[in-house]
């Protein structure tokens, strides 16, 4: 894998004429390449920077600023499908998750301050990285990440809330002392409602041809109980 294939400038692939057996073979060769690339190569490259902490060489703060400065002396990590390819490199439950902290810290603070530029809604930004489909922004195109962590109830979203609220805390799962599942509060129990307001709930929600049909319904179990 170290002889990667050339592949073709992507600007060209609607112009080239390619047979359906080439087309299978580019798939197969481009899939195997990023499988390479992203799950085997990147993951080591992306621990010796962080062992090494070549961010301090470069006078940032931490890993997350360094990931996502756009130079030379970055990672320029700056839209959304880059950011995913670098949380699919790291080990961000264990080895690097103190770096991934730092990367969804500044990560949620550019997106805030992105979306104040352009008086974009926060409801509006992405709260899922898996998604990659922006409303707001082409990753191709426009070099802009729109995932804001805080908005999501993932592990991400969880964390950074954890960093903001208790330091001490988050200290602790960063550095494995601790599990996040262990420290977030359980969930509020699902109030149950009565069966007779889950029928009225449902009788709001159905069509006048079904409430008819429903009310006619109750007619005759009402005439049914009557004989009874």
């Amino acid at each position: 894998m170290d002889n990667l294939v050339e592949i073709p400038n992507i600007n060209n692939m609607d112009s080239l004429e390619l047979s359906e057996e080439d087309i299978h073979t580019q798939a197969n060769k481009c899939i195997l390449e990023a499988q390479y690339l992203v799950f085997q190569k990147l993951p080591i490259i992306i621990g010796q920077i962080i062992d090494h902490e070549v961010w301090k060489e470069k006078n940032y703060k931490n890993f997350g600023e360094y990931a996502l400065k756009q130079s030379s002396c970055g990672l320029s990590i700056t839209n959304n499908h880059r950011l995913w390819l670098l949380k699919c490199a790291m080990d961000i439950h264990g080895q690097h998750a103190v770096e991934w902290g730092d990367v969804l810290n500044e990560v949620d603070g550019s997106v805030r301050t992105y979306a104040k530029k352009n008086k974009i809604p926060i409801k509006e930004l992405d709260k899922n990285l898996y998604a990659l489909d922006s409303k707001h922004t082409n990753p191709d195109i426009e070099e802009t990440i729109t995932y804001l962590p805080s908005r999501s109830k993932s592990n991400d979203g969880q964390l950074l809330k954890l960093r903001n609220k208790d330091k001490e805390t988050y200290n602790k799962v960063v550095q494995g002392e601790v599990a996040l599942k262990d420290v977030l509060p359980s969930p509020a129990p699902r109030k149950q409602l009565a069966p007779i307001e889950s029928v009225k709930n449902k009788f709001k929600s159905l069509s006048d041809a079904d409430r008819e049909a429903f009310l006619a319904w109750i007619d005759e179990q009402k005439s049914s109980f009557e004989e009874n």
